[in-house]
């Protein structure tokens, strides 16, 4: 559980530093990808921003005209986000347990969350994201490149787990998720340790409109 306690005290301690280095961020092209994926009548449900740090993403997705929520395990965060989208709605959640019913929400956007989830409990947090995603609901994952899982950050430091694009891809469609496609960009703002910039993986992904999954 220290993975998850720490990274959350973390970004208790940075969310005002964190929100005014990342509010401005263009995650257009992505968001836009994906709201193709949904169904014409998906505004008749909510979508879930999960793990909305700021609010970033819960603003801009409410500017296409879709009702959203965002969810966050740091408090800090979640008052962050509070303050900048007055009009929002925005929840305390663990995405290994999610406090919503089946079947809530048209959409998932999980933009750089899901990536301080060990491993270990990745496959959780989809089943989640699954069970309270409506039949044809979409899901992106935005995850950074590479080949391990571990501590990022010094004197704060933060638990990220990094993905391969066919590591992330099998493990989605493991869950009962169809991938409808990959990307791959840099980052304009974020550095590995050697100064290069971070390379994120952008998933996109639906769930199925029958009922159950096979086998599960």
């Amino acid at each position: 559980m220290r993975e998850i306690t720490q990274t959350r005290q973390t970004y208790d301690a940075i969310a005002l530093e964190f929100a005014a280095k990342n509010y401005t961020i263009d995650m257009s092209p992505q968001r836009e990808r994906f709201l193709k994926l949904l169904p014409s009548s998906s505004t008749a449900r909510p979508l879930l921003d999960l793990g909305c740090g700021p609010g970033r993403d819960t603003l801009a997705l409410a500017a296409n005209g879709y009702r959203v929520v965002g969810a966050d395990i740091s408090a800090a965060m979640l008052i962050e986000a509070q303050r900048r989208v007055p009009e929002g709605l925005f929840v305390g959640a663990d995405m290994r347990q999610l406090p919503f019913g089946a079947g809530v929400f048209s959409g998932v956007w999980a933009c750089a969350s899901f990536l301080h989830l060990p491993k270990k409990w990745a496959g959780l947090a989809l089943d989640e994201m699954y069970r309270v995603l409506a039949g044809n609901g979409g899901l992106f994952l935005g995850v950074k490149r590479g080949l391990d899982e571990g501590w990022q950050g010094g004197v704060r430091p933060r638990f990220f787990a990094l993905y391969l694009p066919s590591e992330i891809r099998n493990l989605v469609e493991d869950h009962g998720f169809e991938v409808r496609g990959m990307a791959e960009n840099f980052s304009a703002t974020a550095t590995e340790a050697d100064g290069s910039p971070v390379r994120w993986i952008n998933l996109y992904a639906l769930k199925p409109g029958t009922s159950a999954r096979a086998g599960r």
